[in-house]
């Protein structure tokens, strides 16, 4: 049986800028109080299918992450087996919406804003266990790391602007 949660928010910036935020992994601690350190494993310094991330977050054990999807400018996902007994899949999607802000104007960066969902999902014999003990922070953390997300990408777009 597999334990899932799904966040989105709509952002004022381009799918663009967005993705640069959201892909260079290594960083994600210098925006986002969700992770204290991001660590890419091999010669790589951006993500690519097959690369191993070691990630640390407040509350939780560290964890090697493995992509095992990327689609560039439009999201990734990696899962983790640092649970004995679970695995846990995070995928992050940036879709863009063209046209109109939030309050019928244009929006920011031309115009264009876009939609992120994180979308978790855990599975294996010990997955429900695991969500007793670690779902609420867990979850706390992916909100935390899309709002974190939001706001460095609607800097970073009007900085741009």
């Amino acid at each position: 049986m597999a334990h899932a949660y799904s966040t989105s928010a709509r952002i004022e910036a381009s799918a663009d800028v967005v993705w640069q935020v959201l892909s260079d992994v290594e960083r994600m601690p210098s925006w986002t109080s969700a992770m204290t350190r991001v660590t890419l494993l091999g010669p790589q310094r951006a993500i690519v299918v097959g690369s191993r991330v070691e990630i640390d977050q407040p509350g939780l054990p560290t964890a090697t992450w493995e992509v095992d999807g990327l689609t560039e400018g439009q999201g990734f996902s990696w899962s983790s087996s640092g649970t004995p007994g679970v695995r846990t899949g995070i995928a992050h999607r940036v879709t863009p919406l063209r046209g109109v802000g939030p309050d019928g104007g244009a929006g920011q960066d031309g115009g264009a804003a876009c939609e992120v969902t994180f979308a978790v999902a855990r599975s294996g014999m010990l997955a429900g266990l695991t969500d007793l003990a670690q779902a609420p922070r867990a979850r706390e953390l992916v909100d935390a790391e899309l709002a974190d997300l939001k706001a460095e990408a609607e800097l970073r777009a009007r900085d741009k602007g």
